[in-house]
């Protein structure tokens, strides 16, 4: 039997996070997510905010391709419309946090607080860590190597470019909610130095563009 969910309460939620809790649905039922499975389990599960305006018995295809982008680009899930989509390990916290929202439930206070413990971990590392406080010391000139960037993410010379994206952005999320500023600033600049290392690369040309960017690079 299909879920329900009280229209009252998932009116509130936004959009995105509705549509990574219906794509992480479709993942725990081992089905293959592609869009028009996405479409179908987001309008069956919250009618109400994926139907059209004007049709509300119709489900809204254009709005749902818009939010899918925006988890991918949140590092929600990673994939695209012809190979399908899968759910990522920052894609399923917040889908387990849609549904504590979705069933009211404030229950769950120690996973929440574990969440919290970690992301704080995360964060101290980052403000200890040298680049950033070579960032902090003279942003005009900072500038990093490879190896510093890739530790950063905790991650190593094999990690791909969806993994380091999908890391990047989880760091860039927990800045935000706790505020810090400076901290998301200097992952920013992170970011667009060594932009080339989280763009995943066409079939066949991967090694080649890595290996011709890791050349170039200097530091």
């Amino acid at each position: 039997m299909k879920k329900r969910f009280d229209k009252n309460i998932y009116s509130l939620i936004s959009l995105t996070k509705l549509t990574i809790f219906a794509i992480s649905e479709i993942a725990d039922n081992n089905e293959e997510c592609v869009y028009e499975r996405v479409v179908k389990e987001c309008f069956t599960l919250f009618p109400r905010r994926f139907g059209f305006q004007r049709y509300p018995r119709w489900p809204d295809g254009a709005r749902v391709k818009i939010e899918i982008v925006r988890c991918r680009d949140n590092g929600w899930i990673v994939g695209n419309e012809r190979n399908g989509f899968q759910i990522t390990p920052l894609g399923r916290k917040v889908a387990q946090e849609v549904l504590e929202e979705l069933q009211g439930n404030i229950g769950k206070k120690p996973k929440i607080e574990q969440t919290r413990n970690r992301d704080d971990a995360i964060i101290r590392y980052l403000r200890r860590s040298a680049p950033f406080k070579r960032f902090r010391q003279d942003e005009r000139n900072f500038t990093l190597s490879e190896g510093e960037f890739r530790r950063l993410l905790v991650s190593t010379f094999e990690t791909p470019p969806r993994v380091l994206k999908q890391n990047l952005n989880y760091c860039l999320n927990i800045c935000k909610q706790c505020g810090d500023s400076t901290l998301f600033k200097f992952l920013k600049e992170c970011e667009r130095q060594k932009a080339f290392l989280l763009k995943s690369h066409i079939k066949g040309k991967k090694n080649v563009d890595q290996k011709g960017g890791e050349n170039g690079e200097k530091g």
